[in-house]
């Protein structure tokens, strides 16, 4: 983990990873040109694990995705997938992007939208086979598409557009998804569904990584919260943040009149303790360290709210 990572976890910490981790990052430096967004982040995620991604705008977390998917070519370190290279993994990994990005005019169905996913393993120019066909018609019947399935992309509401992503990203068979802002524009019964078919999907072994703004969802969706702000500074399982801390985390400044108070409404020294990375803390905004502690000091509930 970078240095500047405030630690307040229990032992059993879900980032210390397995001998066949989905996903390895190791000292990753990302960016464009030389403007460096990710400085020395590393993670691991461990077959099924539904993990939520939280970060303000240009804290990095589009750039953590389009690393991953090898979009985006990293100044130094490493990512590994099924312990392959980026590039070489990238069909076992699926990306749910956001709805914008997708082009609903375009005059295709359901069906054949969701094939789309299957582009690069199947050829730009070669004819989808049956084995083909039953995956993505298995995507349609996991997202409830099927009786959509020849109506034109154009005619779909907000939340059949979102599960028309989901099914194209299934259809390559994931270990790993990557899911952008899932939960912008849709209602709360199809953000239910679509959250219990994550956790569905996290119980069968895919690793499901979550990008989002959205707090609340992140909490009540993932069994674990990693935050980026150019290094991972916020690692933890979701039950053991409470919303307080994860607000002022997201917006880059301490907690106010929370005392000792640790987690959801325990004191201090009872209840268990989040990784949570503080800034301003003395230190840069990656989280930084106090003043009057040296380098790589653990930093304490009491501590941060001190």
């Amino acid at each position: 983990m970078s240095k500047g990572t405030t630690v307040l976890g229990s032992k059993n910490d879900p980032a210390t990873g397995s001998e066949n981790p989905t996903l390895s990052i190791q000292n990753l430096y990302a960016g464009y040109g030389r403007r460096a967004v990710l400085r020395d982040f590393s993670l691991t995620l461990n077959p099924g694990e539904f993990v939520g991604l939280l970060g303000a705008n240009g804290a990095g977390k589009t750039t953590l995705l389009r690393a991953i998917m090898g979009l985006l070519h990293p100044a130094s370190g490493s990512i590994r997938v099924l312990g392959c290279t980026a590039r070489t993994a990238r069909a076992r990994i699926g990306y749910v992007p956001q709805k914008h990005q997708f082009q609903w005019d375009f005059p295709i169905t359901v069906k054949d939208a969701v094939m789309t996913g299957r582009t690069r393993e199947i050829g730009w120019f070669r004819r989808p086979k049956t084995a083909d066909w039953v995956k993505v018609f298995h995507a349609l019947e996991r997202t409830d598409l099927m009786p959509l399935k020849n109506r034109p992309i154009g005619e779909l509401s907000g939340g059949q557009r979102q599960r028309v992503l989901l099914a194209r990203a299934l259809a390559v068979e994931p270990a790993l998804l990557l899911l952008d802002e899932p939960f912008t524009g849709v209602d709360a019964p199809t953000q239910s569904a679509l959250t219990e078919l994550y956790r569905q999907l996290a119980g069968e072994g895919v690793t499901v990584l979550m990008s989002t703004h959205d707090i609340v969802a992140a909490q009540e969706s993932c069994s674990r919260l990693c935050g980026v702000r150019g290094s991972l500074s916020l690692d933890g399982k979701a039950e053991d943040f409470s919303p307080q801390q994860l607000y002022a985390w997201v917006h880059g400044r301490e907690l106010e009149g929370e005392g000792e108070s640790t987690g959801k409404g325990g004191s201090a020294g009872t209840s268990p303790s989040p990784k949570i990375g503080v800034p301003g803390a003395g230190g840069d905004s990656t989280g930084g360290t106090r003043q009057g502690h040296p380098a790589g000091h653990r930093v304490t509930p009491q501590e941060a709210a001190a």
